[in-house]
């Protein structure tokens, strides 16, 4: 068993840099801004594209879902999340 955890520990450690785990839960309205913020490593400039391009110092990004936002910022929540939702692809 330690063979293998000393095998794939490099493997998975390399998966998780690169973020493709994360990405393979969809977008969804009701992830809070963090939670979409960190699943892929583009989220950040879907969000600058949404003019939101300074979530990530806002101090609401934690617990805000993003229907909230969309809704607080007037942004097409279903665009947004079509463009998130594209990353996984």
């Amino acid at each position: 068993m330690k063979i293998i955890r000393r095998l794939l520990r490099p493997i998975i450690r390399r998966t998780l840099r690169r973020g493709e785990i994360a990405s393979i839960a969809p977008f969804t309205a009701d992830m809070t801004i963090e939670q979409a913020w960190n699943a892929h490593r583009d989220a950040p400039s879907i969000f600058a594209q949404h003019h939101l391009p300074s979530c990530d110092s806002c101090s609401v990004r934690f617990d805000e879902r993003l229907e909230e936002a969309a809704a607080a910022y007037g942004i097409d929540l279903d665009g947004f999340l079509s463009k998130l939702n594209a990353l996984r692809l």
